[in-house]
């Protein structure tokens, strides 16, 4: 079937899906809904936002008038004021003098300033990627938020209530049908889609960033550190073509270039993946927790099985 007959919205979300669970699986995230991380952790996430909406927002106004982003800018969804006020509550009213981001925001929101500039079809990428995941997921966060933490709308929670959206569900079907009805030919179409796995990456690797957080640095019970050591050179000198197609097909991440071990614990094994010149963190979790370090190539062998069976590609014999 032709994807010009797939309506464009079910393309976004098809083509986002992988590196979407990505960004969904890092611990930060996990550990965020079950209530693990202190008001401090929960924090940080929300001095992250701020940067990121600021770029956004400073680029969904000169975006306003234009024929074909104009229309998906709404000050319904606008967050600046709400994260602003609770930064106000969760660090008092000098929070601006008191507010670091991590390098990787910096460079998400850079790139919304660049590739939005002069690009409708990117801004929209950026705009559908964030809005759309706040109008899902981050509501879920909020009741988190307030169950866990006692924050609300009013105390520390802003960013989750839009007062302007009685019905996410009935906006998010409006949406979707202004992302289907697009005057868009083949090639924008291509660099919005491209520009939705941008986006994607670099959230993934701010959420990356904010994993350190987690009680315990977010890292599992681990083998010793000369095993790590050993494992992950032999990983990287020998074996980088399989952590590559690992990468691609278990780590979310097709368009990886290059991937190398950075780490791994009796849980899962972490790379550093480059995808469009943008270096992120990959964690490929394994299918049963490790108790002893033989099982550790078992269970590389079977998720390079795995990968060249899902890229469709034959595996390399063993020996």
């Amino acid at each position: 079937m032709s994807t010009t007959s797939i309506p464009f919205s079910a393309q976004l979300r098809a083509t986002g899906r992988e590196a979407h669970q990505a960004a969904e699986s890092q611990r930060y995230v996990t550990a965020l809904v079950a209530g693990e991380l202190d008001r401090a952790g929960y924090t940080a996430m929300v001095v992250q936002h701020h940067v990121i909406y600021e770029a956004l927002e400073h680029a969904a106004e000169a975006m306003r008038h234009d024929p074909l982003a104009g229309p998906f800018v709404d000050d319904a969804l606008t967050r600046l004021p709400a994260l602003a006020a609770d930064l106000e509550f969760l660090l008092g009213p000098d929070w601006r003098g008191r507010v670091d981001p991590d390098p990787a925001t910096v460079s998400y929101a850079e790139r919304i300033g660049e590739a939005c500039a002069g690009s409708p079809e990117r801004f929209v990428a950026h705009h559908y990627t964030r809005y759309l995941g706040d109008l899902s997921g981050g509501l879920h966060i909020g009741r988190s938020l307030d169950r866990h933490h006692g924050l609300t709308a009013e105390a520390g929670a802003a960013f989750y209530r839009f007062d302007g959206i009685p019905d996410p569900r009935a906006y998010k079907d409006a949406y979707r049908a202004r992302l289907d009805a697009l005057p868009l030919d083949e090639a924008e179409r291509a660099t919005l889609l491209a520009e939705v796995l941008v986006a994607y990456r670099h959230n993934t690797a701010v959420l990356a960033g904010l994993s350190r957080l987690v009680p315990g640095g977010g890292v599992s019970a681990s083998f010793p550190p000369e095993v790590v050591a050993a494992v992950s050179r032999h990983m990287n000198d020998d074996h980088a073509g399989d952590s590559l197609l690992i990468c691609r097909a278990l780590g979310g991440q097709p368009a990886a270039t290059r991937a190398r071990v950075t780490g791994l614990d009796v849980d899962g094994m972490e790379f550093a993946v480059t995808v469009h010149d943008i270096e992120v963190p990959v964690r490929v979790p394994f299918a049963h927790r490790l108790t002893e370090r033989v099982q550790i190539r078992q269970e590389v062998v079977r998720m390079y099985q795995e990968a060249c069976q899902r890229l469709g590609l034959p595996p390399r014999p063993a020996g």
